[in-house]
């Protein structure tokens, strides 16, 4: 029987290939170093999954800034610097610990442990490369690379072969063509579009939109295969943008929420998946995650649709405080139909 143990060990003894001495065991699971950020995988949670085998919530954490307190400047810098470009993690305050984390997470179960395990080797991967080039830029507003060593052999000063993944194989895999075609959009469309938790979707081109239930309205998710991303090339980019607030005054209080968003969200209703980062702009809380060209799989795609619903349900619990409606999937909350209407009354 599965267990949350089974994807740690993969990851510690298979896929990431974990050296001994510059490992720590943990009560449930691993901290490592390949290089000079400590990097932390474990198992966080329980759950059920979608037709009730038990899951486990994995999470996955480096350490990236060490941060004395988040004052309003220094969370502005991390809300446009790293948060709106985010690509498999997104940055995590830990107040206790003093340090800003990159984290990605997942509910894990026997049936999608295969694929979501390789997901989450190469979420570690970017972490660790992201880490490296972005732990430098943020002296100017108070807080340091958070540079660690092992607790018996020191610093690491040679890294970990896994720390060459992304300029090895993403990076040059990233400069081809996106490998998510025009017709994955159109056949996801055509299966999920309009049958719950979907209000609508439609597809065109290298890509989809699609609206789900928040509040009395819907929340719009778009994915796109021709948005390269700033490190890593051509892949798939997916922003999921929820209607909070554009009142003058409130830009602080929201960034807040939309970091404490990207801490694991655990529990028995689904969330989707943690990858990527939430982010505040022009009144609303946008998730955004780019998923590089070597990820691409057949079936991916519909499985990340199905994760955006399931995020759209989270957000419409957390965001727009909504825990049941009589319709929650009437065609009358979508854009669409609302444009539509007001034309009419033209």
């Amino acid at each position: 029987m599965y267990t949350g143990r089974d994807t740690i060990e993969w990851l510690y003894g298979k896929q990431l290939q974990v050296d001994d001495e510059w490992s720590v065991i943990t009560e449930n699971g691993f901290t490592w170093w390949a290089g000079d950020h400590a990097q932390t995988v474990e198992v966080v949670g329980e759950a059920d999954g979608p037709s009730g085998e038990r899951g486990y919530y994995i999470s996955i954490r480096t350490e990236l800034l060490k941060v004395r307190s988040l004052d309003p400047d220094a969370l502005k810098a991390v809300s446009l610097t790293l948060m709106p470009f985010a690509s498999m993690a997104g940055p995590v305050f830990d107040p206790r610990r003093g340090t800003l984390d990159l984290c990605s997470w997942a509910l894990v179960y026997e049936g999608i442990s295969p694929w979501m395990n390789v997901l989450l080797s190469v979420a570690a991967a970017i972490q660790i490369y992201e880490a490296r080039r972005l732990g430098d830029n943020f002296s100017a507003f108070g807080m340091e690379n958070a540079v660690s060593a092992h607790p018996q052999n020191g610093v690491r000063r040679e890294h970990d072969e896994i720390a060459g993944l992304v300029p090895s194989i993403i990076q040059p895999t990233g400069k081809e063509p996106s490998r998510w075609p025009d017709d994955e959009f159109q056949k996801a469309a055509d299966l999920l579009g309009q049958n719950p938790p979907v209000l609508m979707a439609s597809a065109g081109g290298p890509g989809l939109s699609a609206e789900f239930p928040f509040g009395t309205f819907s929340s719009l998710c778009r994915m796109a295969a021709d948005q390269p991303h700033p490190f890593y090339g051509n892949g798939l980019l997916v922003t999921h943008f929820f209607p909070v607030s554009g009142k003058k005054g409130e830009e602080e209080k929201w960034i807040r929420k939309a970091l404490s968003l990207n801490e694991p969200q655990l529990g028995s209703d689904p969330a989707g998946y943690g990858f990527g980062s939430y982010v505040y702009r022009d009144g609303m809380i946008v998730y955004t995650a780019f998923f590089p060209n070597i990820l691409h799989s057949p079936g991916f795609l519909l499985n990340l649709f199905l994760s955006c619903g399931a995020r759209g349900m989270a957000m419409n619990r957390v965001l727009a405080g909504v825990t049941g409606e009589v319709d929650p999937f009437s065609i009358s909350r979508s854009a669409v139909e609302r444009l539509l209407g007001e034309t009419g009354e033209n």
